[in-house]
């Protein structure tokens, strides 16, 4: 391998670990990628530790707790301040030649301007669904490491790349979107799910423009289908590094910032309340020269900066960070991971949650300091009772334990606090989650999909 490794990072949005066959899941949605996890390094507890997009990438690129960069809902409500570098601002300062095809940046009318920082070349987009943009930009990312393997000098080069499938609305076109399709095998029925809530699901439905708008298993089919459009352009990707002669030196690495909800929660087809269906996410490495295998570590999305920096000889910032590098776990299967991740939402909803290898509590976030009640995904008063799962035994958490076992409750909760304190600390001002407010409420997120829904549907 080279002095310093090329370092690609793909980043698919809304991915779910359990919907890919190397994750274990029973439809052949992922070829490609399961080919590639077999040469790489799997993580099975790769934690978000703020949701949904802007909080999570945020983090992943700076390698800071949300509560310490301060960046809580979805789209920022808070810029994040020039102190704070990114990967890229710190591969740049280290020599890396730096690009990326992203979005992220006018997310929000251009609330997330730090997410160009250190890009020297940005090829930016609009998130567009129901068309072939994931093949564009593989198209744009293949440009750029062209560029890149046939620019003079030795620079390596670090490029991100941000796929939106399979965030909704879900769209694939022929043949993914019937690729995976059962009729009527999905695990709900579509009226018990639009009684959720009938105006948001009827809005939220029809915005996904569904042939078959009355079966729960064709809308999953549908975000399977997305998986498997994204899954052959990651394979294009691959093929066109290795016909520029940079596979073999690249730190290749696929990621995503959170999962879905097909029903936890009561939540369907989007990503909030900080189940493990969305706050566990896909990491696979593939690292030159490393043996590829499973890692059971519990680890945080703060741990993807530090990781990259230390495989590929970047200096750290001078400040301290939350994440630590994943070297150990990378080259030791018996290495351990964190005692805990805390999580935090403020986006549809807010709320906090400790997780350990064994057991979660969520806990709601009900109102700002100033008093203001914060509703909850649906737009109702929201109780502020925590959630407590046993994950071993419960891994789907469908069973609230924090009546059941008040020990095990108390405990959580004290380390809960204790680490919010401890990340709050890092700059000495007030809990974000209870100053900002939360970024799309359901009143302005309904009211958006109403827009833009299609008319008589």
């Amino acid at each position: 391998m080279r002095r310093r490794p090329h370092i690609v990072v793909v980043g698919i949005d809304t991915l779910r670990p359990d919907h890919l066959g190397c994750y274990g899941y029973r439809r052949p949605t992922s070829p490609g990628l399961d080919a590639l996890a077999a040469q790489s390094v799997v993580f099975d507890a790769f934690c978000a530790a703020g949701i949904p997009t802007t909080p999570a990438f945020t983090t992943l690129l700076t390698g800071l707790h949300p509560l310490v960069h301060q960046v809580v809902t979805h789209p920022a409500r808070h810029r994040m301040g020039p102190r704070i570098a990114s990967l890229p601002q710190l591969a740049q300062d280290a020599g890396y030649h730096t690009a990326a095809c992203d979005n992220l940046v006018v997310q929000g009318s251009g609330r997330g301007s730090w997410f160009a920082r250190g890009f020297e070349q940005y090829s930016g987009f609009v998130y567009t669904p129901f068309g072939d943009q994931s093949a564009r930009i593989t198209d744009a990312a293949l440009s750029l490491a062209a560029d890149a393997s046939d620019a003079p000098g030795d620079d390596p080069l670090l490029l991100f790349v941000h796929y939106w499938d399979p965030h909704t609305p879900y769209g694939p076109r022929p043949p993914y979107d019937t690729l995976h399709y059962e009729p009527g095998s999905g695990p709900f029925d579509l009226a018990e799910v639009r009684a959720l809530s009938p105006g948001y699901y009827d809005a939220f439905l029809a915005d996904m423009r569904l042939r078959h708008p009355d079966d729960y298993a064709y809308v999953l089919a549908q975000y399977d289908g997305e998986i498997s459009q994204v899954d052959a352009q990651v394979t294009r990707l691959v093929e066109g590094l290795t016909s520029f002669g940079l596979w073999d030196d690249t730190v290749f690495v696929v990621l995503s910032d959170h999962g879905e909800c097909f029903g936890e929660g009561d939540f369907h087809f989007d990503h909030h309340g900080l189940y493990d269906a969305v706050t566990r996410t896909v990491l696979m490495m593939r690292v030159p020269g490393l043996p590829p295998g499973r890692r059971g570590a519990l680890v945080s999305h703060e741990d993807l900066l530090p990781t990259l920096c230390d495989l590929g000889g970047i200096p750290l910032p001078a400040y301290p960070l939350t994440g630590t590098s994943l070297r150990p776990v990378l080259t030791d299967p018996a290495a351990p991971g964190r005692e805990h991740v805390l999580s935090v939402e403020s986006t549809r909803q807010a709320s906090v949650s400790v997780r350990t290898p064994d057991h979660k509590l969520v806990q709601p976030v009900t109102a700002l300091a100033d008093g203001t009640p914060l509703p909850d995904f649906y737009g109702r008063p929201r109780r502020p009772d925590p959630l407590v799962f046993d994950l071993r035994a419960d891994p789907g958490e469908t069973r609230d334990l924090s009546g059941e076992t008040p020990e095990l409750t108390e405990c959580l909760q004290a380390l809960l606090e204790h680490e919010r304190s401890r990340l709050l600390a890092y700059h000495g001002g007030p809990d974000p989650l209870l100053t900002q407010g939360l970024g799309l409420p359901f009143e302005r997120f309904l009211a958006r999909v109403l827009a833009r829904a299609p008319a008589g549907r």
